[in-house]
């Protein structure tokens, strides 16, 4: 029942199949086999038992009905999801192999002596090519059926709505709860990362907000959308001027090193912002400033004296539901300061109302929707308050106008960095310039610690300027290290720098973006980033390229177009075909619905059915010289057809990997790097033009993405 990847059988062979198998996708292991056979009625093996029944149906032709969506843990060595959540893809693959094995679809292969197969057979078999036990195309129940008992939710069957990705019309639990479009009805978006507080130098949480906020700028700029993605640097306060104390620097040495370190990574990151804000820019300062006098001018700022709990990291006064016994930060464990000052407060309460109709009327405002609710509880009557803007205890900030005595407080400073840093050089440093140059921000995407300042605060404050409020603030939760909250006290902390260098970009962008759920909090792991890059990157998309290039390369004189040698029904029945078409539907949903591990999950599709398709061809056997010609031209054809999906799979995974699609589409003859801006339009199947860089011109093919050996990142 656990899952092992010591005893993995490498393609390009077909397993050795218990009996009665012969069709399976290859690259499983022997406790995968054991576990699908049982699914599937086979065999049973151990305390587990399944009703078969539940899972036998074969889908027919068509879209896919159900994927199940087995996205945590270690599992199937194709897609990396957990087998016990995915018995029900494991059936079918079964099945369709005992199906196979029975003569009701062998395979697209050309009549050879003995053998004999039927348009039927043909058409049959391409439409219900078995798939990976990420993308499976069966139709199961919203739970598992009866499984016996075992000792895990999955293995029990006790799987909700959110295990399971399910069809078109409904969607899935993670799409409803973040479903939006970014900038592609108006032609324009702008979206954000935080700005990053420059006390420290970046680290991993740093990372995740920024690759998912390229990401959907990388996808918004390939449907033509012109798109405004800022990043960028929170430069004032007390904390920073505390660090540059101890580090025996000024404070605007001190972020001037940060932001080159941030931008650094970024570079490394294939980080492809539009905009870096700094909030110590003289431009900033006249926002901030008209901003003040704005709210000023309407009555919503005032002095007063105050008295609470202060926390330094924070750069904020806490409520008693924000600290622990003993007046303790529950996000930095250090004991707040107990603080008397005479500081300028904004009417927030002259907008509470306000921004909790707001919320109320908008409900994908705040993404994931689950967080509104805490919002909306914070909003409630017996709490309204306002909140201070101003400090006396640093002066590394910006004035407050007509008043020496105080600063901004850094978040009514830092927030206007999403404003300010649109301007281009030459703009009035206004307001209403940043409205010409794409203020309202489509979405904020942040972490869920600092979400109160940007659903509440910041609405607050832009509603008192007059000025339009962001679309969506999504929210992602906490990375956790094996298990555990990350912190220096357990030495269990991620660095990005030293990642990026060991693995490359890709490979750590993938992992992030595209196999943890946004919203969700997220763990890391050495054993499970590995794996899941092994699975999709080298071995379901690296080593089928591969395969490919070499047989093509050896075999192939001139390339031609794929369609050339089908028939438009053909080519619709093909399995690659259909994958294509049906990816690029569900990509393009999923991307929208800031859900991009499911995005991942079927683009990856095309790629795990041609790897099953390629199983079952089986080219390095028809590519001989004492083969029939008939043979040698239809392995040949088979791979061309391939490679075309190989193309699209790379396309549709560029806004997660744009260094290994760029190189993918290279190595097939287009004219790609890692700054090229792909179009959507390209994601379309073109079966009619050949790929140039399957020709035996070609050199000889190098590893695309080399696998990574688990073994030297073991417990560390």
């Amino acid at each position: 029942n656990t899952h092992s990847h010591v005893d993995s059988i490498e393609r390009p062979s077909l397993m050795p199949a218990p009996s009665g198998l012969s069709l399976m996708p290859a690259a499983v292991s022997a406790s995968e086999v054991a576990t699908m056979a049982a699914a599937a009625g086979a065999v049973r093996p151990g305390p587990m038992s399944v009703v078969p029944a539940t899972f036998g149906s074969v889908v027919p032709a068509g879209p896919q009905q159900v994927k199940v969506a087995g996205v945590e843990g270690a599992g199937c060595s194709l897609c990396g999801g957990p087998w016990l959540k995915c018995q029900a893809a494991a059936a079918v693959v079964v099945g369709l192999a005992l199906r196979s094995r029975r003569g009701l679809g062998a395979g697209r292969l050309p009549a050879t002596a003995g053998t004999t197969t039927t348009t039927t057979q043909r058409r049959r078999h391409s439409s219900v090519a078995p798939r990976c036990c990420a993308a499976a195309s069966v139709a199961v129940p919203e739970k598992p059926a009866q499984v016996a008992a075992g000792d895990d939710a999955a293995a029990r069957g006790e799987l909700g709505a959110e295990d399971l990705a399910v069809n078109e019309d409904s969607g899935t639990a993670q799409a409803k709860r973040l479903q939006f479009r970014l900038g592609l009805n108006q032609g324009t978006g702008t979206v954000t990362t935080p700005l990053f507080y420059s006390n420290g130098s970046p680290h991993i949480g740093s990372a995740y907000p920024t690759i998912v906020a390229d990401v959907m700028a990388r996808y918004a700029k390939m449907h033509g959308a012109e798109v405004h993605f800022v990043t960028g640097m929170d430069e004032h306060g007390e904390k920073i001027a505390r660090t540059a104390e101890e580090k025996k620097q000024k404070p605007q040495e001190l972020v001037d090193d940060i932001a080159a370190e941030f931008q650094g990574l970024w570079k490394q990151l294939s980080i492809n912002n539009d905009h870096f804000a700094r909030t110590t820019q003289d431009v900033h300062k006249q926002l901030v400033a008209e901003m003040w006098q704005r709210c000023a001018d309407k009555g919503d700022i005032y002095k007063k004296d105050y008295e609470g709990y202060y926390c330094v990291g924070c750069e904020a006064y806490l409520d008693a539901d924000e600290m622990q016994e003993g007046n303790v930060c529950k996000i930095h464990q250090k004991p707040c300061e107990l603080r008397r000052e005479e500081n300028y407060f904004f009417r927030l309460s002259n907008y509470w109302d306000q921004v909790r109709d707001h919320l109320e009327a908008n409900p994908d405002f705040i993404l994931p929707k689950s967080r509104r609710n805490e919002v909306l509880y914070w909003l409630r009557d017996d709490n309204k308050r306002d909140f201070s803007i101003s400090r006396t205890s640093t002066t590394w900030g910006i004035q407050v106008p007509g008043d020496e005595s105080q600063v901004i407080y850094v978040w009514f400073d830092a927030l206007l960095g999403y404003l300010s840093s649109l301007l281009q050089p030459g703009d009035p440093p206004t307001l209403d310039s940043a409205l010409q140059r794409g203020w309202p921000a489509d979405v904020h995407v942040i972490g869920k610690d600092i979400m109160r300042f940007h659903v509440v605060y910041w609405p607050a404050m832009l509603m008192s300027a007059g000025l339009p409020l962001p679309k969506h603030v999504a929210s992602h939760g906490f990375l956790t290290k094996d298990g555990l909250k990350m912190g220096k006290s357990l030495g269990n902390v991620v660095e990005p720098v030293p990642l990026v260098e060991n693995f490359g970009a890709d490979a750590v962008r993938y992992y992030f973006a595209g196999c943890l759920n946004f919203g969700d909090d997220g763990d890391f792991s050495y054993d499970k980033f590995i794996a899941r890059v092994n699975a999709g990157l080298a071995n379901e998309l690296g080593n089928l390229l591969h395969r490919l290039l070499t047989l093509c390369r050896k075999n192939l004189l001139v390339p031609e177009a794929p369609d050339t040698f089908l028939t438009p029904e053909e080519r619709d029945a093909h399995p690659v075909y259909q994958a294509a078409v049906q990816a690029r539907k569900e990509v393009q949903k999923h991307y929208e619905s800031f859900n991009f591990v499911l995005a991942r999950s079927a683009a990856l599709n095309i790629a795990n059915t041609a790897n099953t398709h390629i199983n079952v061809v089986q080219p390095w056997a028809k590519l001989k010289p004492d083969k029939p010609e008939e043979e040698i031209e239809y392995a040949l054809r088979e791979m061309m057809i391939m490679a075309e999906g190989v193309r699209i799979c790379a396309l549709l995974l560029s806004p997660l990997t744009p260094g290994l699609s760029a190189r993918v589409l290279k190595e097939l003859g287009g004219d790609a790097d890692l700054h090229t801006s792909f179009s959507w339009e390209e994601t379309a199947w073109a079966g009619h033009r050949a790929l140039p860089g399957l020709g035996k011109a070609m050199p000889k093919p190098k590893p695309m993405f080399q696998r990574i050996d688990i073994e030297a990142w073991k417990d560390k």
